[in-house]
């Protein structure tokens, strides 16, 4: 019953409005338009008088129905003109009359109040819908005590400073500032930089107690992820008082599934505010207030199922996409948020790895629709899964998986579609071989799970990694895979401009992160840590910070004990892989410095083991890649080396170089001052492309303007075309057409160069399609020798070609592999060092390094072209992968044996010894005793295993290890160290006496004595054996 309705006991005029209407004059309607003179003016006088008798009867009902209905909050926080407003679009806008919602925008168009009825729940989500889509800062929703009304004002306008003039604001601000620290003494910093950054029209429309308890979700978001919820009983009343606090989240879009999750578990929206806060903070912090009650008239107290699933709900809806798989959470479907994301992440991992075989039958939307047409068998998926990580049902779990498992394939057998059943059968796949995942907790920002190798395809994957990660978020899909049980590579954001990219990227993406962390795999054989590479695919116009805070947020929830509420999740987390993972990530491409520093402390906040070294290359504290060009400077070795094998001698003679990768890149960047450095202008860079532009210049480009880009951090595009020669082949263009983006792709391949350095590039950019352009019409080649300073531009066929027509190729894991070297060191002194610690002896560590890095480069470098006259049958790119597999294999034997007996190898000073001399002097000189004690033993392990591996091989080539029987290789190992040890005696001992021709026999002593000692001690142990 409306205000109106209760005024029929009162003799109102009109049952509906209290306005009569009928017309006194005996004209008929149809004949006013003949009126005129003074009879017009009656009859208008006429009907104002009804107007303003019927206006007057409604003003003395609904003006004392609404000031004594509307919330005391209500008439607090909003300003005497809005009220004035307010009311006269109830008494004008026929509210109550036709059930209507009035809609009314301010002048400048940026506050709109909607008012309308408020019997029927669902007015509350057709309202959000309405302001789906606006650039709202804040919002407030109040109901009428008998629920009759509601009435919502949203503002759009962008953020507004303090009016510091206003008396008003400012004694609010002060009153809230005596309140907030009286409950958290010791804060002022945080509490003033809350109130310094708060929005003016914020203070004016809140309470002193809204701007405490808005204080505390802020401060809780400021150093959490996820969304957080927090429940209050209110005293004296069923209802309770509900926040939540959300980031980086789209305000508006947000408010429809938020209301839509409160109807669903039959709550009432008493009122509620919303706000949020962009400005003083890195990431925008979104607060809403609800004063809820139930349906079913009960006390809330937060432990009613309902509630329970409720909180988790929201805590869920801020980082899970709304697209087409959010219908399956509405009926008739009815699953849960978490369970539509099981059933979003099915769809993905299908899409990824069965549109191999059909990228349209297997497209997501195609996948989508088949889980829609048989969602009797999407239940069981779900059910399956539950059955697995369920861990309230731990006693039954196998009974109850195999019930479901059974009835899945029952039900995929009768599929008619042999898609279909695909589909299904690899949904089956993934739950069989998922490990873990932190599906059941309730604070969480992705939804992750460790995978084992055996969910591949051999036929597309035929060598399998050591774990699988697979995290799927808000507008991110992540894929983290590594090859050995300690390992480390970056982390890759790729960034779609384009919806079409997007699709592409993602159907790619666990094909470019397995190519990338073999490759690492294969590169890091002079290190401890196995291969392993993240790549993140972001949605087009997606939040880059915050997908990636959310993925490696998520990840940790499958690395640590605790939630990111603190929470212990030993008993939420079902794991079915009995030891605990170590992670070590280092940067890649659009991986900034904040997010650089960002990962580690957040590692630290969640509880990580070894969060210092969970993120390399950390400003500061850490080696970065860029400013020490730690890549470049063993790209650079190679180089070296192949123009000597060229027969240039760089240091006297002229070459040539053509290069991807801009001024403004890492590898790219310092490859150019690396070049200029050590040969000067004998070094003639004839042109350079990267992702803006191209510059070429058959005389080379001028040094000073490149070093100019390159110390200014620019593009290749700002070229100085001044600067250019005089041939008229020279030009720099920018990629902003169709033809010059040509140009820009195809130039590394067609100018001619001595040597061509892909410093830069997207994966396999030279391929199947394009390797031909290297070679001119009569069929010579545009270059003589290529060292990859970036990961996987070239296809494998495309490699084959290249060679098979005399093209020298140094292959990505050896040429840029000293990044990754630098960054195993940078590990290490993380682990063992305090950051003041590390800073004060950076620069001799890094030097340290850099010399270490460059020497192990050199080593592979001459190994590669000693055995390329030895085995004139193989090729470089050949022989590098022969000599990373063969170091590979061996460091796998010395890592099984010795972890069969880790407590006693790790107490033995020889073994002690060698992992010492792995170390940096400078460390080992200062701190030789904590390497020893801080350093993880499986980490200690891994540098036994890698350094003995790598040290014999370079030392004595490939295959001699390996033509021993595998039972004797381990011990031929070992037994080589120490006679290499012997050995060094010896000749340190020869170095000191008085005899002749002792250099000729330190010389002999050098090259054979370790292998020579080893054949003799494995002779006479076979022989008595």
């Amino acid at each position: 019953m409306t205000p109106l309705d209760k005024s029929k006991k009162l003799g109102a005029q009109d049952a509906d409005l209290g306005w009569d209407f009928t017309d006194t004059t005996d004209q008929p309607l149809g004949d006013d338009k003949d009126l005129s003179g003074e009879a017009l003016d009656n009859y208008i006088e006429d009907i104002a008088e009804t107007v303003r008798v019927g206006v007057d009867h409604s003003i003395s009902i609904l003006t004392p129905w609404f000031f004594n209905a509307m919330p005391p909050i209500y008439y607090q926080t909003t300003p005497r003109q809005e009220k004035v407003r307010h009311l006269s679009a109830i008494i004008t806008g026929h509210v109550f009359e036709t059930k209507q919602t009035v809609e009314l925008w301010d002048r400048d168009r940026l506050k709109v109040t909607y008012i309308g009825p408020g019997g029927d729940r669902k007015i509350l989500s057709d309202m959000a819908a309405r302001v789906k889509g606006l650039d709202l800062k804040m919002g407030a929703l109040y109901f009428s005590r008998d629920k009759l009304l509601f009435l919502s004002t949203f503002i759009c306008a962008k953020h507004k400073p303090i009016d510091k003039d206003n008396r008003h604001v400012m004694d609010k601000l002060s009153n809230s500032r005596e309140l907030i620290l009286a409950e958290s003494p010791g804060q002022e910093e945080a509490v003033d930089r809350y109130l310094a950054s708060i929005d003016n029209d914020f203070v004016t429309y809140a309470t002193s107690s809204r701007l405490l308890l808005t204080y505390r979700m802020v401060k809780h978001m400021v150093d959490h992820q996820g969304a957080h919820t927090v429940l209050e009983p209110i005293d004296n009343s069923l209802g309770a008082r509900l926040m939540i606090g959300l980031k980086n989240v789209n305000t508006s879009n947000i408010l429809e599934p938020i209301m839509k999750l409160i109807h669903r578990y039959d709550f009432f929206v008493g009122r509620a505010f919303v706000v949020r806060f962009d400005e003083g903070y890195s990431e925008s912090i979104t607060v809403v207030h609800f004063i809820l009650s139930h349906g079913s008239n009960r006390k809330i107290t937060g432990t009613e199922i309902p509630m329970i699933q409720l909180t988790k709900a929201l805590r869920t809806l801020g980082w899970v996409d709304h697209d087409e798989f959010s219908r399956l959470v509405e009926p008739p479907y009815d699953l849960s948020i978490n369970a539509a994301n099981i059933v979003r992440s099915m769809a993905n991992w299908c899409h990824i790895f069965l549109s191999k075989q059909n990228p349209y039958a297997y497209s997501v939307y195609k996948i989508g629709n088949t889980f829609l047409q048989n969602f009797d068998l999407v239940q069981v998926v779900v059910k399956l899964f539950r059955a697995k990580f369920d861990p309230q049902t731990r006693e039954n779990w196998e009974q109850a998986f195999a019930e479901a498992e059974a009835e899945l394939n029952d039900k995929v057998e009768d599929l008619v579609e042999e898609v279909d059943r695909n589909i299904f059968k690899e949904c089956l796949n993934f739950i069989v071989h998922c490990q873990k995942t932190n599906y059941f907790l309730s604070t969480k920002t992705g939804l992750a799970f460790r995978l084992s190798p055996e969910v591949l395809d051999k036929k597309y994957y035929p060598n399998s990694p050591f774990a699988i990660f697979f995290v799927i978020g808000k507008d991110f899909r992540l894929f983290q895979v590594r090859w050995k049980d300690i390992a480390r590579g970056g982390v890759r954001v790729v960034m779609p401009r384009t919806d079409a990219d997007h699709d592409m990227a993602l159907a790619g993406i666990f094909d470019e992160v397995y190519g990338l962390s073999n490759a690492q795999q294969l590169k890091n054989k002079d290190i401890p840590e196995g291969g392993s590479k993240a790549v993140l695919v972001l949605k087009t116009g997606g939040h880059r910070d915050q997908a990636v805070k959310g993925a490696i947020n998520a990840l940790l929830d499958l690395l640590v004990d605790e939630d990111e509420s603190h929470e212990s999740t030993k008993h939420k987390v079902v794991s079915y892989y009995p030891k605990s993972d170590i992670i070590y990530l280092g940067p890649d491409e659009n991986i900034t410095n904040d997010l650089i520093v960002w990962i580690p402390e957040q590692a630290r906040r969640r509880g990580y083991r070894y969060a210092s070294a969970f993120m390399s290359s950390k400003p500061g504290e850490g080696i970065n890649h860029k400013t020490y060009g730690v890549t470049s400077e063993g790209l650079n070795v190679y180089v070296d080396n192949v123009l000597h094998y060229l027969g240039i001698d760089p240091d006297k003679e002229k070459f040539t170089v053509k290069i991807t990768g801009g001024p403004d890149g890492d590898v790219a960047g310092n490859e150019l001052k690396i070049l200029y450095r050590e040969y000067g202008e004998n070094a003639r860079v004839v042109s350079i492309s990267d992702g803006y532009g191209a510059a070429y210049d058959p005389q080379g480009l001028e040094w000073t303007e490149v070093l100019r880009l390159v110390h200014e951090n620019k593009s290749i595009m700002e070229f100085d075309k001044a600067k250019l020669s005089s041939d008229p082949q020279a030009f720099v263009i920018l990629a902003n057409n169709n033809e010059n983006i040509r140009i820009r792709n195809e130039i590394y391949r067609k100018v001619y160069a001595d040597i061509f350095i892909p410093a830069g590039g997207r994966p396999y950019s030279v391929n199947d399609k394009n390797w031909a352009d290297f070679f001119t019409k009569t069929g010579q080649a545009t270059v003589r020798a290529i060292v990859e300073g970036a990961n996987i531009f070239f296809t494998e066929e495309a490699r084959r070609q290249l060679q098979d027509r005399g093209i020298i190729i140094i292959k990505d894991s050896s040429a840029n592999k000293t990044g990754v070297i630098c960054s195993s060191y940078e590990i290490i002194a993380s682990l063992t060092l305090s950051k003041e610690e590390f800073l004060a002896m950076k620069e001799q560590y890094v030097s340290e390094v850099i010399k270490i890095l460059r020497q192990k480069a050199d080593q592979e470098a001459k190994l590669l072209f000693r055995s390329l006259v030895q085995q004139e049958n193989k090729t470089l790119v050949e022989l590098s992968l022969m000599i990373s597999k063969e170091i590979n294999q061996l460091t796998d034997i010395l890592l099984e044996k010795l972890t069969e007996k880790m407590d006693e190898v790790l107490q033995d000073p020889f073994y002690q010894d060698i992992v010492i001399r792995h170390c940096p002097p400078v460390l080992v000189e200062k701190y030789r005793d904590r390497i020893l004690e801080r350093l993880p033993d499986a980490h200690k392990i891994a540098i036994l295993s890698s350094s003995i591996a790598s040290y014999t091989v370079y030392r004595e080539g490939l295959g001699w290890i390996k033509t021993l029987p595998k039972a004797y290789q381990f011990d031929a190992l070992i037994i080589y160290m120490q006679k290499d040890l012997l050995a060094n005696r010896l000749i340190d001992s020869i170095k000191s006496a008085d005899i002749n021709d002792k250099d000729q026999i330190n010389s002999i002593l050098t090259r054979s004595a370790a292998r020579n000692l080893t054949d003799l001690e494995l002779q006479s142990r076979f022989s008595n054996g």
